[in-house]
């Protein structure tokens, strides 16, 4: 009957980017020109089971938001169980996932998406079984996942026993190991629970993964009380923690400030996290705002980060749907020149993003707890002169032209206007 209903809903889909299923495969994960976009189970404190990652695909199919371009859909830690088989292969926990991994995909791949799951080289902070560290069984672990039809991989450190060097070459091993496999999987990792500082900013991994995390974990708060060295971050520390990363986006590599916290509220993450409690106690809320919310959606899609959403999107709110599946924003995201805005040097509220058309992406940002209006022009932002240029204001879909001066306000405290500026009129 899950079959028979599988097939069913893959003939009403009418997306074109999406090829009519039942045993049609998913759009191939190959090394990505733009970043990835997706969803994962962390943030949302969803209990892993194969019910639940089904259900989470249904919404993102019912939702739009798979047509909007989230494709991925990533299990993180939580998913396998406290051992390996009599064979020394990884496993799926048999009681929440009686068809195991395999199946999993195969639901994924007939609604038109793709899978990704969750590994570590280490055991110490993450978690995770000794029995279960990928240290010494990279090649197996990596065919494991190929076989299961796997096409993402999140690979995260979890030790502080280490130094850089033993990082480089863990990574770069399970990156060898991947390849080996023929399988096309995207390699995302995150080298920051380490001994290593440098590991954060010193080091270039584009060389070995197709993206790595910039920073600490990102939780649901437009602003940490904690200092610049965590143990997390709120949008605003993590946004100012990934600017100085900008350069190294590119086509097929890509800056990761951590994944969306957008529709999560404050009280929920800690009541699905309890494990962190301890190490947040004294951290006060609020919850994002409707605005905030906004802004750091907007932020990282002139960051050209991965748009991978954190919260349960089975229940999700109206409003975080739409904030999520803006496709004027996701645009800015998912252009092909893939390049990380930067703050203008003169008013660094202002942030500009070339596009691969010959347009400007202009986020206009208050941080501030007071209304400001805020100006620039089209010369500013890079422009060549011109006689007038299109304005669209990518929150409010509307259009307007200017002969140059580019100015949004009032605009209220932590919220953000996106225009995109393109140097004609009509």
């Amino acid at each position: 009957m899950r079959r028979l209903s599988a097939i069913l809903g893959c003939l009403a889909l009418v997306a074109p980017t999406v090829a009519a299923c039942g045993s049609a495969p998913a759009p191939e994960a190959t090394s990505a020109r733009t970043p990835p976009m997706g969803w994962n189970s962390w943030n949302s404190g969803i209990p892993l089971s194969e019910q639940t990652v089904e259900q989470t695909i249904d919404a993102l199919v019912s939702s739009g938001m798979r047509d909007a371009g989230y494709r991925y859909v990533n299990l993180d830690n939580g998913w396998s169980a406290s051992h390996r088989d009599a064979d020394g292969n990884l496993q799926a926990d048999p009681a929440r996932f009686p068809g195991g991994i395999a199946a999993v995909a195969t639901y994924a791949h007939d609604h038109g998406m793709l899978l990704g799951l969750y590994a570590s080289p280490s055991y110490e902070l993450c978690g995770l079984g000794i029995a279960n560290a990928s240290a010494g069984h990279e090649s197996a672990d990596a065919a494991t996942f190929a076989r299961w039809g796997v096409d993402y991989l999140k690979y995260d450190w979890c030790s502080t026993d280490t130094d850089h060097s033993d990082e480089v070459n863990r990574f770069s091993t399970m990156r060898d190991a991947l390849r080996a496999t023929g399988r096309p999987i995207f390699y995302s990792i995150n080298p920051n629970i380490s001994g290593d500082p440098g590991a954060r900013t010193d080091y270039d991994w584009s060389g070995i993964a197709d993206m790595a995390r910039n920073s600490i974990d990102l939780v649901p708060l437009w602003r940490s009380q904690f200092r610049q060295d965590g143990p997390v971050f709120g949008v605003k520390e993590q946004f100012d923690a990934a600017i100085p990363l900008a350069s190294r986006s590119r086509p097929g590599y890509f800056n990761d400030p951590d994944m969306l916290v957008a529709g999560i509220s404050w009280p929920d993450f800690l009541n699905s996290h309890p494990g962190m409690a301890e190490t947040l106690a004294g951290q006060v809320g609020p919850s994002m705002t409707a605005d905030e919310q906004r802004t750091h959606v907007s932020l990282w899609a002139m960051m050209a980060a991965p748009l991978l959403a954190g919260n349960d999107i089975r229940s999700m709110s109206a409003q975080t749907r739409d904030i999520l599946t803006n496709r004027d924003i996701i645009a800015v995201d998912q252009d092909g020149l893939a390049l990380a805005g930067r703050p203008l040097a003169g008013d660094r509220r202002v942030m500009v993003k070339p596009l691969a058309d010959g347009s400007v992406a202009v986020a206009m940002v208050n941080p501030d707890s007071q209304p400001v209006t805020i100006a620039t022009t089209a010369a500013a932002i890079g422009l060549s002169p011109t006689a007038c240029y299109r304005v669209r204001d990518l929150w409010t879909h509307t259009d307007s032209t200017t002969t140059g001066d580019l100015r949004a306000g009032p605009i209220a405290p932590h919220a953000t206007v996106v225009v995109r500026v393109e140097p004609r009129c009509g």
